[in-house]
C-alpha cells in the first residue's frame, strides 16, 4: 500500500476497527501504528499500565469488525519507519502541540474527530473554530492565557489539547517547520517524517463549506 491508501483505509474503516481492538484490551491503549508496506498493526498500551503493557502486533486480517465509532482516535502522521501513527486521545486526556503554527495540526485533528458524529469540540482559538458550527465552537474556556481545544463525546472525562503550553506535558507532539516531528506519550516516543496538518488556504475552504451559515446564504 501507499501512504494515501493507508490513510484512506484508516478514515473509511480502519480507525473504527482500531477502536474495536482497544475495546478488547485489558489495559488502556495510547497509540497504534499501521505499517504502510504490510498493513500490520502494532498496539501500544499506555505506559505504566503494568502487566500487559508490552506492544501487541496484529495483521489486518486479525482486526475486529469496526466499532460503532472511531471514538477519539486521530492520525498524527507518518513515522520514520513508514507507519501511520494513530493516537487515542481518550487515553491521553491532556495533549500538547508545540509548533510555530500549532493551529495547523489542531485543524487536522479537529477534522478527523468530526468524522465521529458523537464528538463536539470547543476552543478559545478563533483560528481553529468553525464560525457557526454547533460541533466546533469558539467560546471562552477557563484556563488562563493558553489556547485550548476540548474534545467531548459524552463519555467523561473530556480531552484537552493545549497549543504551545508554557509548561511541558508528558504527552506532547513537537512539530518542526518542515512538518517533521516527534510524538511523546509518557515514555513512548515516535519520530515522524510527516505530521498531518491543514494549511490556511485549505482550512478557509473547509470551514466555509462546513459553516452552516454559508449553507443558509446559498440556499
Amino acid at each position: 500500500m501507499t501512504v494515501t491508501d493507508t490513510l484512506r483505509w484508516l478514515y473509511e474503516q480502519g480507525l473504527q476497527r482500531l477502536a474495536g481492538v482497544g475495546a478488547r484490551q485489558a489495559n488502556p491503549i495510547s497509540a497504534y501504528t499501521v505499517s504502510v508496506a504490510t498493513g500490520t498493526v502494532t498496539v501500544h498500551p499506555a505506559t505504566g499500565a503494568g502487566t500487559g503493557s508490552d506492544t501487541v502486533t496484529l495483521s489486518a486480517e486479525d482486526l475486529p469488525h469496526p466499532a460503532d465509532s472511531a471514538r477519539r482516535l486521530v492520525v498524527v502522521g507518518i513515522t520514520s519507519a513508514e507507519a501511520a501513527l494513530v493516537v487515542d486521545l481518550e487515553t491521553t486526556l491532556g495533549m500538547a502541540i508545540n509548533a510555530d503554527r500549532p493551529e495547523c495540526v489542531a485543524r487536522s485533528w479537529a477534522m478527523q474527530l468530526m468524522l465521529n458524529p458523537e464528538i463536539t469540540l470547543t476552543t478559545n482559538s478563533a483560528a481553529t473554530a468553525i464560525g457557526g458550527s454547533d460541533r466546533y465552537r469558539h467560546t471562552f474556556i477557563p484556563g488562563g492565557g493558553a489556547t485550548l481545544i476540548n474534545i467531548d463525546d459524552a463519555r467523561p472525562p473530556i480531552t484537552t489539547i493545549t497549543l504551545n503550553p508554557s509548561t511541558e506535558s508528558p504527552d506532547h507532539l513537537d512539530v518542526e517547520a518542515d512538518r517533521s516531528g516527534e510524538c511523546y506519550l509518557g515514555t513512548r516516543f515516535w519520530r515522524l517524517r510527516k505530521v498531518m496538518t491543514i494549511d490556511d488556504t485549505t482550512w478557509s475552504a473547509l470551514s466555509a463549506t462546513l459553516d452552516p451559515r454559508m449553507a443558509e446564504d446559498n440556499s
